[in-house]
Parts: C-alpha cells; sequence; structure tokens
C-alpha cells in the first residue's frame, strides 16, 4: 500500500462512509494520523449551468426544455472538491487489520472527472491535433509550475495541522493568482495518481456530446456564403426519422450517396429544384417545411449506419474485404506443422494448343494445385482438359500422394528427390465451391478421404490467398483482343506446368514463414527448404499411401480392350512384359477379346494401369513401327481426335482403294484390248499335265526365254 492507493470501507467505519473511494495521502507514526482524500461531487448549480455555455445570440433557447448542458454532467475538475478525512494511525491501522477498510479491486489509473478514459485515451488525443495553438502538455505544465514548491515541500504539507489552509494560502500567493478549490483538488489528484500530469489533463469525453433533440436553433458549422442561420436545424427526431427512411428506401447496391439524398429530398421531403438568381439550382420546399441539407443528411446517415455496413451495402462484401478493411492476420500463424492444413485451386493455362484437324485449337488445359500452409511448397498439381474437373483435383491428390521422381517420370521428366520431397495427402483441406468442392474429387477410398474440407466464400481469393497468390499472373493488354497459340501439345503444356510447379518451390521466397530457429539454423527462405527443416524435426501431418492405393483411389477409372497382343484404349495400344507375363494376353488368344478395368491420366496416356482384380499392371504405349518415343505423349482428347482421324482415313480410303483398282483396270484394257481378270471357271482339273500340253510348252517356252542372242 503506498501513497494514492484507493481505498473503501464497505460498511462505514469510524469517519469514512462506505460508498466512497478514498485515496491514502499519509499514514504519520510521529503525529499519530492517518490522512485520506476523496474526491466527491458537487451539487450542480442549475443558474450557473443555464448561464454558463448557452448561446448568447439563442435567445429562445432553454436549457430546462433541450437537455443537460455540459456542466450538469459532471465532467471537469471543477465539478469535484477534494475533502480530507482524518484518522488515528491505531484506528487506521485497525480497520486494515480487522477487514473493514478494504483495497479496491480496481484502481483507476485517472481522477474520476475523466470517467472512462485512461491514459492511453489521453496521449491519443494530443497526437490527433499537434498544431493546436495550445498545447495540453503547455497547459499542464503551467499548471505544474505552481504545484512543485508544494510538491518538494510535501513532507511540510502533509505534517501541517490542516493541510488545506497551507495549500489555498499558497494558490492565493501564486502569479497570476489560482482559484482555491481547484489548485487544491489539483495538488491532491497529482499526489493521489502517481505524480504524473496527466491528472492535470482536462477531461474531453463529454465534450460535444450534450443531448442536442429538439433544439429549436440551427447547430453546426455557420455557412461562410449564406449566413450562420441560413438553413433548417435536424435535431428533430421527426427529420431524422424521413431522413433514415429515405436512406433505407433508397439505398442499393452501387447506388452513391448523392444520389440517396436527391431522391429523399424530393420524394420523401417533397423538395423541388429551382433556379436561383444566380443561375445555379437549388432545392427549396414549396410549402417552407424544414429539410436537411447534404451535409447533415450525410452526418445522421453516419450516425444511423456504421461505415463498414454501408461500404458492405454499396461495395459489396467482397471489395470490402479485399480493399476496405485492414489485414485481420496471417493463414501461416495458425498451422505448425506440415500439411497441417492445404489449400487448392485452379487456373487456367493462357496458351492455346493447335488441333490434329485442320483449323481446329484443342481445348485449354488448367492446372490445379495444392498448396502446403505452412511451407509454402506446392504439394501436387493436377491437369483437366476443356474445363475445371473434378478429376483434376484427385489427379493434384494423387501427384501429393506419390513420389514425385515417379510422378514426373509418367510424363516423361527427370527430377531428383531434392528438386520435389514433398510426399503425402493432408487431413484438412481448404477450396472454392466449383468442381473441388464436390464429392467426385474426394478419393474412392474412404479411408483416405479428408477429415476436414472447408469450402472458401465464392468469388472470394482472400479465403485461399496462400494458393491464389501463387498463380501464373498475366499482363493484362488493352486494344483488340489477342491470343497465344503454341506448337506444344496437351502433355507438353503439362510438362511446362510441372516444372513451373518446381521451380516456384525452389525460388518462391518464404522468408516470412520463418521463425527465429529457422533462421538461426540457417534455414533457406524457399518452401522446399521450409520442407526438408520441418521434415527432419518430425513436424507433419502427412499422410502416406502405397502408389497402387493412390492409382485406384484417384486416376480417373477407364476400360481397356485385352485383345491376344496388347490391350487398347482409344484404339492406341498398350503392352509391357508385366502384361505378357500375367497371362492376360493368352487368356485373350483362346477365348476371344474382352473388357478390364484401367486407370489412367487424362492428360497424359503415356502409360495406364490395368487391374487385374488381384494385381495392378502398368502398361505402356507402343508404335507401329520403330520411331520417337515423344509422340506417344497424349492426352485423351488428343486420342480422340487422333482417333477421329484414323477412322476418317478408313473411310477414305474405303472409296480410294476402289478408284485404284478401277484405274488400273482401265489402263490393262486399254493397251490389250481385254478386260482385267477377264478369265471363265471350266469344270474339272486344268490340262498342264496331258501330253499335247507338255509337247506346247516344251516347244514355246524356248522362244519365250531372252537369250541375249545366243541360243
Amino acid at each position: 500500500m503506498q501513497m494514492g492507493s484507493q481505498l473503501h470501507a464497505p460498511n462505514g467505519f469510524d469517519v469514512l462512509c462506505k460508498g466512497i473511494v478514498y485515496h491514502l495521502l499519509r499514514n504519520d507514526p510521529k503525529k499519530q494520523r492517518a490522512i485520506l482524500v476523496s474526491f466527491c461531487r458537487k451539487e450542480p448549480n442549475k443558474k450557473k449551468a443555464s448561464g454558463k455555455r448557452g448561446r448568447k445570440s439563442d435567445k429562445s433557447h432553454d436549457p430546462t426544455q433541450d437537455g443537460p448542458r455540459l456542466d450538469s454532467l459532471g465532467t471537469s475538475i471543477e465539478d469535484y472538491s477534494a475533502v480530507l478525512s482524518f484518522l488515528s494511525s491505531f484506528q487506521f491501522e485497525l480497520g486494515l487489520g480487522g477487514g473493514d477498510i478494504l483495497l479496491c479491486e480496481e484502481q483507476r489509473e485517472l481522477p474520476p472527472w475523466f470517467g472512462t478514459l485512461k491514459i492511453d485515451d489521453l496521449r491519443a488525443c494530443d497526437l490527433r491535433h499537434p498544431d493546436r495553438k495550445v498545447s495540453h502538455e503547455a497547459r499542464t505544465s503551467r499548471l505544474m509550475t505552481h504545484l512543485e514548491p508544494l510538491v518538494h515541500n510535501l513532507d511540510q504539507v502533509l505534517s501541517a495541522l490542516l493541510p488545506d489552509k497551507l495549500i489555498n494560502a499558497h494558490a492565493r500567493a501564486c502569479q497570476p493568482v489560482q482559484h482555491e478549490g481547484r489548485f487544491r483538488t489539483a495538488f491532491y489528484a497529482y499526489l493521489c495518481f502517481g505524480c504524473t500530469t496527466w491528472a492535470l489533463h482536462y477531461s474531453f469525453q463529454s465534450i460535444g456530446r450534450w443531448d442536442r433533440k429538439n433544439y429549436r436553433g440551427k447547430l453546426g458549422r455557420p455557412s461562410v456564403q449564406q449566413g450562420a442561420q441560413h438553413g433548417h436545424g435536424c435535431t428533430s427526431q421527426e427529420m431524422q426519422d424521413r431522413i433514415i427512411e429515405g436512406y433505407r428506401k433508397f439505398s442499393r447496391s452501387g447506388v452513391h450517396l448523392n444520389t440517396i439524398y436527391r431522391r429523399t429530398v424530393v420524394q420523401i421531403f417533397g423538395c423541388v429544384p429551382q433556379k436561383g438568381p444566380s443561375g445555379n439550382m437549388k432545392f427549396i420546399h414549396p410549402a417552407g417545411l424544414p429539410f436537411p441539407s447534404q451535409d447533415q443528411f450525410n452526418y445522421r446517415i453516419g450516425q444511423a449506419f456504421p461505415l463498414k455496413e454501408r461500404q458492405t451495402h454499396k461495395y459489396g462484401q467482397a471489395r470490402v474485404r479485399n480493399h476496405l478493411t485492414h489485414s485481420l492476420g496471417r493463414f501461416t500463424e495458425s498451422v505448425s506443422s506440415l500439411m497441417e492444413r492445404t489449400e487448392q485451386d485452379g487456373y487456367q493455362c493462357k496458351e492455346v494448343c493447335k488441333g490434329y484437324l485442320p483449323g481446329s485449337h484443342l481445348p485449354p488445359l488448367l492446372t490445379v494445385r495444392i498448396r502446403c500452409t505452412a511451407s509454402g511448397i506446392i504439394a501436387g498439381v493436377g491437369f483437366s482438359v476443356g474445363a475445371e474437373r473434378a478429376s483434376a483435383y484427385r489427379m493434384a491428390m494423387f501427384c501429393a500422394a506419390i513420389d514425385k521422381v515417379k510422378f514426373a517420370q509418367l510424363f516423361g521428366l527427370e527430377l531428383s528427390p531434392q528438386d520435389w520431397p514433398s510426399r503425402g495427402i493432408s487431413p484438412h483441406v481448404i477450396n472454392d465451391r466449383g468442381p473441388g468442392s464436390t464429392s467426385k474429387a474426394d478419393g474412392k477410398e474412404e479411408a483416405f478421404q479428408f477429415i476436414i474440407k472447408e469450402g472458401a466464400p465464392s468469388y472470394s481469393g482472400q479465403s485461399k490467398a496462400t494458393v491464389e497468390t501463387l498463380h501464373p499472373k498475366a499482363v493484362k493488354k488493352e486494344g483488340s483482343p489477342t491470343y497465344k497459340e503454341t506448337q506444344k501439345s496437351i502433355p507438353q503444356l503439362a510438362q511446362q506446368e510441372i516444372l513451373r510447379a518446381v521451380r516456384d518451390n525452389n525460388a518462391t521466397d518464404v522468408t516470412n514463414r520463418l521463425n527465429h530457429r529457422s533462421l538461426i539454423a540457417g534455414v533457406q527462405p524457399t518452401p522446399v527448404a521450409i520442407w526438408n527443416h520441418l521434415d527432419s524435426l518430425g513436424r507433419s501431418h502427412a499422410v502416406n499411401m502405397r502408389f497402387e492405393e493412390a492409382v485406384r483411389a484417384y486416376l480417373t477409372q477407364i476400360e481397356v480392350t485385352v485383345q491376344d497382343d496388347a490391350v487398347y484404349f482409344r484404339d492406341a495400344r498398350f503392352a509391357s512384359t508385366a502384361l505378357t507375363d500375367s497371362g492376360v494376353l493368352q487368356a485373350a488368344h483362346d477365348t476371344g477379346r474382352f473388357k478390364l478395368k484401367g486407370y489412367a491420366l487424362d492428360v497424359c496416356v503415356r502409360h495406364i494401369w490395368v487391374d487385374l482384380g488381384h494385381q495392378l499392371i502398368e502398361v505402356d504405349a507402343q508404335l507401329s513401327i520403330r520411331d520417337g518415343n515423344g509422340q506417344l505423349y497424349m492426352s485423351v482428347v488428343e486420342l480422340e481426335q487422333i482417333q477421329q482421324i484414323r477412322r476418317d482415313g478408313k473411310r477414305e480410303h474405303q472409296q480410294h482403294r476402289q478408284a485404284v483398282h478401277a484405274d488400273f483396270e482401265m489402263r490393262l484394257q486399254s493397251v490389250t484390248g481385254e478386260k482385267f481378270d477377264q478369265s471363265t471357271n471350266k469344270p474339272g482339273r486344268s490340262k498342264r499335265g496331258k501330253k499335247v500340253s507338255i509337247a506346247d510348252r516344251q516347244a514355246t517356252v524356248p522362244h519365250m526365254q531372252f537369250t541375249d542372242g545366243r541360243k
């Protein structure tokens, strides 16, 4: 307990009354007395209140009808007086020991006339008005110069028989003379509240907050052009209700406040526009009834409806969240381990591939990325052709689940384990309300489905900002529309996006994800480095699964035809040593072709997987003759176009074949005069073995052989 400690007597004690807060000034063992001071509220002086702060220019103002003024609110040092209480030291200590005098649970920072203000509020007030002519610091410093002699001789003051008389005498001796009551109250307040000059600050929490309802005069800043009393007051409840009625009626999404005001004064208040002497138009009321100015209208609307609510109604929740509100924190603050939470989203590649049919373009390639919130690494990529599909999200999960070296090999790429070390799926995923949120995007195996699947609001990129910020950004050009055409195939575009993801994992600056321990350990600010660091600490929520389980859970299911030489999908032939060893081809040779279930990557069918029930066999695409293997990397869409080309070619070849036969038959007839293949059928065997035929052949053959002039 120290000087200024706030005490109270719950049931009263000696000269202390209950319900009053007392401040300990000193328990003097020499004088055998304890001095306490309380700051008591003065009784309001009605005559003084009615004549002090009223408007001199407004003769009709009656403060008894218009509500309480600032003085009657008791929010200044003038409304309080400091009252000393004296107890013997024995009684004071007895009250403390017996629990009759207790410390207040809440020790206030400032005197009671400051209300709920705190010292931080006073500091903020000074900072808001740095150009004030007379600063608050100057005011308190000026008062403090008069108080300093008393503070330096505090022992003498508090040892006096009546300290108030000594303080009053000093107040009268000051130049200029100080008001004794205010000076005395300021001195005790300075002592009781930590000897800080903030206790000498004047309170301002109720300045301008007196009740103006039904005030008949005009308030606010006077008009420079039209005069101080031009216009109408806006304090009546009726006018305020009509203003709010107009706002509720005419406010719409995208409607400006000026438009709402214009419609309100015309349709609600009944005003009409009229041209003035200067030629400018203004609003008037035909019956002379009051109506608000635009500033009054805006002020009342601001009072009735918070700014954020009005902005949301006008601009929409997305714009308010994206541009008009401050940051609410980082997504990374809520995670501590790898794959604890992931975000997934798709973007469309800007490049357009040439089609295989004349004058055609292939559908666009859409890429889906899965990004780990903790490390920032892109854990998986998936693709779909033509539109954003659930299969792209499943392929991204397939990529996340398996070893990335194997995933790259499926697309004909070579990666090292250090290039892309992530592996495993997350139990918690965040995506938008597109195909990724549907049940078709989930794995077929229930054991590997998400524990938490969170859907972000529509058109709210900030809800999954971790993955959105890493999408490739294109410069938007003005003028006539253009597009990017590429010679790449769809699998080659997919290869490009895979390498783009690997590049981002090794090049993106994620310094803001590094804690002090990681910085001290020398971890590079890249997603791959953070992944390796956290993985070495065992901080990972990733769920691992076997490659075969990932194929069955996430890849697109297809139907393949098994023949005795290979399996076929979309007229493309697939085979492998494992397929031959399985005995499936022999079964097709013995019983005829049949169907089997398989799995494929939609954008690259260089490999497919045939499901035998107990075994999953990987088969590779085959060429008809030895050629470059690069042409085997085809998407399903491209296979369909090639299949169509093959079928169209077969139909055209049928007519071509008949025409070629006819052409050469006509050539023979024109040369020999005989028809092509004009022989006739005779019964029995030919007579090439008869004696007559043999003799004829012996006589004829020597003349038909070419002997270069020799016999």
